[in-house]
């Protein structure tokens, strides 16, 4: 969904005496939208547009976040008062750090799981070539036979 539709619903369901902690989802869809928005913005790639027309596109649709954004913000301190705005704003930017965290340990853990499985995999080739090595060296000296192990 498109951050602009979501606000609508935002602003229903506040004008409709719903409180902000009950519309916590949609408010989340609605900062998850604009984030979205942005990102796209940052995403470069070749398309069969013109440049002019990419850059106006996507100055169009940072503009349209940010009045949504701003539109959003007037309205819950209208409705509610500049602190519960800040208040959004601050679990906003904790929530924002958690989920990075989040991010950053599980591509620690997954570096982690890789790295001991490349160990283990090299322990075991190591281990069966020094089996192969000293068992061809006892052989080559003749205090082994192999064929007498072998069918």
């Amino acid at each position: 969904m498109d951050p602009i539709t979501i606000l609508a619903g935002i602003k229903t369901g506040l004008a409709a005496g719903k409180s902000v902690a009950g519309l916590s989802k949609q408010i989340g869809q609605f900062f998850d939208a604009t984030d979205n928005a942005k990102k796209q913005l940052q995403k470069k790639g070749v398309s069969s547009k013109s440049v002019n027309a990419i850059a106006m596109e996507r100055f169009q649709k940072l503009r349209q976040a940010a009045e949504a954004e701003e539109e959003l913000k007037k309205f819950i301190c209208e409705s509610l008062g500049p602190s519960h705005w800040n208040t959004l704003l601050k679990m906003r930017r904790e929530v924002l750090a958690e989920k990075r965290e989040a991010e950053a340990r599980a591509r620690r853990e997954a570096q982690e799981r890789a790295d001991l499985a490349l160990t283990a995999a090299s322990i075991v080739l190591l281990l069966t070539a020094a089996f192969v090595g000293s068992t061809a060296y006892l052989h080559h000296m003749k205090w082994l036979n192999i064929w007498d192990y072998l069918p």
